[in-house]
């Protein structure tokens, strides 16, 4: 069949989901093990590089939004921001893994807080105008789900060779996986970028940047924070990202350890295989699964398969107890399984329940709010990241846990991850449960004042 035009728009729309993804997740995935593992920095100070950045994009991510809401440009309210932020993503993403020879560890980790902290800042001109151009770029419904399928699916594509980099760099072919991850930072930079020039043509192409449905509402006026934060709804998707990003963030890191260290036993070149492989596995089941979890969305209702979608994560997540083993390295591949089959039901469709709000307000108030309302999202995403990013070498402090350590003396560190592993995102899932259970909008006809 080939694709229609409207696919089309899905598809390059879409396309800018691998850019969130690879410029927000491929650092936190790499830092452990190239500056850790690799360079011997000290795991708290890698945590701190990956927080503060978060914590300061929550002061410029509403600023961004709201900026994006006002501009009236030829080139649209979001395209001049994200054209910016790409540019300088690119460059800084780059930049942080070629830090100059010779520099000693605590000086190390000085460059990668100061390169984490320019990156981060830059992807923020990009993701944040991004998530509110696929809101105004689509009408509620089948084309916003279609949106967010395609979005979503350039995600995990994009994991997919993300998961591959770590172990590209143990190749032969570099004196270590540090030298490695210079050249792959380029490579993947450059094709990062290629999606978010995708995302910018179609735009063009198209003209969603003048005509969007929601071209001719009003700029935001001031207090649109309180405003929005005053309805339930969007206080019920701030507590459901908060509790998810904690949950899995916290303890995410652990999943390399666990594999290198305990399923492997200390073989790390063996470990960058069996990371590679589970997650190609994993993300191209997600990929599959996004276009079916998009249509069963639409037949069933977003409610009841986002639902589904948390209990399929809260069984999964408690399961790698088990099935994180020494026996099989590969046997947890079972429980990520799951776990992304819940993270894709997740990311697909709070988007979509984000612009039930942003339609809801344009109605009740005549304003756009869309750029405003994607850095409230973004917002707690990062909330969520900061505080799970600060405590991740905490965490492994805690556990006991050292990477120089004999590996038999690491059974009760290995014991400790394990119970965090699994316990830990099976609450933040119970969590995000109970916060959307009661997501209502109120009547269409009220306004804010009335709520």
């Amino acid at each position: 069949m080939k694709p229609t035009g409207k696919t089309w728009k899905h598809l390059g729309l879409g396309a800018g989901g691998a850019v969130e993804n690879s410029f927000q997740n491929a650092p936190l995935g790499l830092v452990n093990p190239i500056y850790n593992v690799g360079l011997g920095v000290n795991p708290v100070l890698v945590g701190i590089a990956m927080a503060i950045p978060r914590m300061w994009e929550l002061l410029i991510d509403p600023l961004i939004g709201a900026a994006s809401d006002r501009t009236r440009s030829r080139f649209g309210r979001r395209l001049p921001y994200m054209a910016f932020g790409l540019l300088g993503s690119l460059m800084l993403f780059i930049a942080m893994w070629w830090a100059p020879a010779g520099m000693s560890k605590q000086a190390l980790g000085i460059w990668l807080i100061v390169t984490a902290f320019l990156f981060y800042s830059f992807y923020s001109f990009f993701a944040i105008p991004y998530a509110g151009l696929t809101i105004e770029a689509s009408v509620a419904g089948p084309d916003r789900i279609g949106v967010m399928t395609a979005r979503t699916a350039f995600s995990y594509l994009s994991q997919i060779v993300i998961s591959w980099i770590y172990w590209f760099c143990q190749r032969e072919w570099f004196s270590s996986p540090a030298e490695g991850m210079r050249w792959a930072a380029i490579g993947f930079g450059l094709l990062v970028t290629l999606c978010g020039v995708a995302v910018i043509v179609t735009t063009l192409r198209y003209g969603l940047h003048r005509h969007s449905s929601h071209e001719g509402s009003a700029p935001v006026e001031k207090g649109i924070y309180l405003k929005l934060l005053s309805l339930g709804p969007t206080r019920r998707i701030l507590i459901a990202l908060l509790s998810t990003m904690v949950g899995f963030t916290l303890v995410s890191h652990l999943s390399f350890y666990l594999v290198a260290f305990y399923a492997c036993k200390g073989d790390l070149k063996q470990a960058s295989l069996v990371v590679a492989v589970k997650a190609t596995v994993t993300m191209i089941a997600a990929v599959i699964a996004c276009p079916l979890i998009g249509m069963a969305a639409k037949r069933f209702g977003k409610e009841r398969i986002f639902n589904i979608m948390l209990a399929t994560g809260v069984i999964s997540s408690l399961s790698m107890w088990y099935l994180i083993t020494p026996l099989n390295p590969y046997l947890s591949m079972i429980s990520d399984l799951g776990i992304y089959l819940c993270l894709v039901g997740f990311w697909l469709l709070m988007p979509a329940y984000l612009g039930d709000i942003s339609d809801y307000y344009e109605r009740a108030t005549g304003q756009s709010c869309q750029g405003t309302l994607s850095a409230l999202y973004g917002n707690a995403v990062k909330i969520g990241a900061s505080v799970a990013l600060l405590l991740t070498g905490y965490i492994l402090v805690v556990c006991g846990f050292d990477a120089a350590m004999p590996h038999d003396a690491m059974d009760r560190p290995i014991f400790n991850m394990r119970i965090l592993f699994a316990v830990v995102p099976s609450i933040g899932l119970v969590i995000s449960y109970f916060a959307m259970a009661r997501f209502r909008l109120p009547d269409p006809s009220a306004t804010l004042q009335e709520l």
